[in-house]
């Protein structure tokens, strides 16, 4: 049997990797010039390692990417190190990390403190057979009316509104679940990023045979060639490479709205945040969502003595963020970069700046996604579907991909 698969993201990738492993010829078409989609990474001449173009980090339940890691021999280069997760609200910064940092988070009263620690506690008990019930309450009405409305305008409001701006009133409450279900207290990386995954397993997947053609698109006119393809690129990929859909399952997968991640990332000699990993943005009026150091997760001697702040953003399609130049887009954020650090000595300190663009990087997930959400199987003989609008109600990432990839490929192996 031989098999084509469309996109060297972690799905494209790990379908290869289990299926080179039963002997199955596997050909994987990339449009980029390098393997790892949304984790796809870039270097600079004085670094050791290289960066991830977009965040990335895992989750010590993040099973099938901790599984895989061990699998390649990689566990020793896998670190889980202590991290601080806050949140930046009316010009301060709040640690938000542990139920106690959520009683002295005095933006709220202390009864909305309270409740809310409580609905926490019980959203992260909740299993999935249950929880995914929530699909049918907007998240905007379900946090409402059991966090209360002090806590849902503090805390929740302003991060659905800073990720999905005009769509946030739209998503179902069972995505929300999934974020507060799935967060550890610690967070993983590896020594050497996520590349090191990706050439591990790239390497393991030319040992077993598979064919890796970069730089190249995939049509429909290659599918003849194959007895299977498995297509993991975006929806929108899928819907203009094939042709002649059945109306309503074209109609069915337009439907579901994505937005494209932007990422910022300066390159600087200080630390832009002293001591905070993460910092969420709860302020509706400022241009991003969010902060990321990951030279306070990574020492900075991995990037040559520089230090690494990721600005994050998702955005719709047409926003004109994304056509600005990586200057253009500085002068934008700066004015809100000095809010958050008023001492950081900007123009002493900026290295560099790069933009990366992830398009259709995030689905939006309205009531009843599980009404629309794709299946593996598409109108096609031998086609398969599977990406990120498929992990649902889980939120997209590299675990998920990863377990994305091992179901269609057993599925494909099954049918062989």
């Amino acid at each position: 049997m031989k098999v084509a698969i469309v996109g060297a993201g972690f799905t494209g990738l790990s379908v290869a990797y289990k299926l080179t492993k039963e002997k199955i010829t596997v050909d994987i078409f990339e449009k980029e010039k390098s393997l790892g989609g949304l984790a796809s990474s870039f270097s600079l001449p004085n670094w050791q390692n290289p960066l991830e173009k977009h965040y990335h980090h895992w989750f010590t339940n993040d099973s099938h990417a901790l599984d895989l890691i061990k699998e390649l021999g990689l566990e020793q280069d896998l670190i889980f190190p202590k991290t601080t997760t806050s949140i930046y609200y009316q010009g301060n910064s709040y640690p938000f990390n542990s139920p106690l940092d959520l009683l002295n988070f005095h933006p709220l009263k202390l009864s909305s403190r309270v409740r809310t620690g409580v609905i926490l506690l019980y959203l992260k008990i909740l299993p999935k057979v249950w929880a995914i019930e929530l699909e049918k309450f907007t998240a905007y009405y379900w946090l409402e009316k059991w966090f209360g409305k002090q806590s849902f305008e503090i805390l929740w409001q302003p991060l659905l509104l800073g990720k999905f701006g005009a769509l946030a009133s739209k998503i179902n409450m069972a995505w929300f679940w999934a974020r507060i279900k799935k967060r550890t207290m610690r967070l993983g990386y590896l020594h050497g990023g996520y590349q090191k995954l990706i050439d591990s397993m790239a390497h393991e997947i030319n040992q077993n045979g598979g064919k890796f053609f970069l730089s190249t698109s995939f049509d429909s006119n290659h599918v003849s060639k194959y007895d299977k393809v498995i297509v993991t690129a975006p929806t929108d990929y899928f819907l203009n490479t094939f042709r002649n859909f059945p109306v309503e399952y074209k109609r069915r997968l337009s439907q579901i709205p994505h937005l494209h991640a932007l990422n910022f990332v300066m390159i600087t000699k200080k630390k832009f945040l002293d001591r905070v990993y993460w910092l969420n943005i709860n302020e509706n009026n400022f241009p991003f969502i969010g902060v990321i150091q990951q030279t306070n997760m990574i020492d900075c001697s991995s990037y040559g003595n520089q230090h690494i702040t990721w600005v994050a953003n998702y955005l719709p399609p047409n926003h004109p963020y994304l056509k600005m130049t990586p200057d253009m887009l500085y002068k934008t954020y700066l004015p809100f970069l000095k809010k958050i650090n008023k001492d950081f000595d900007f123009q002493g300190s900026i290295i560099n700046c790069y933009t990366f663009l992830g398009k259709f990087a995030q689905p939006v997930f309205p009531v009843h996604y599980s009404r629309v959400k794709p299946d593996f199987i598409t109108p096609f003989d031998n086609v398969y579907l599977a990406n990120m609008d498929m992990v649902y109600p889980w939120d997209r990432g590299t675990n998920y991909a990863i377990e994305l990839g091992y179901e269609v490929a057993k599925m494909v192996t099954r049918e062989s």
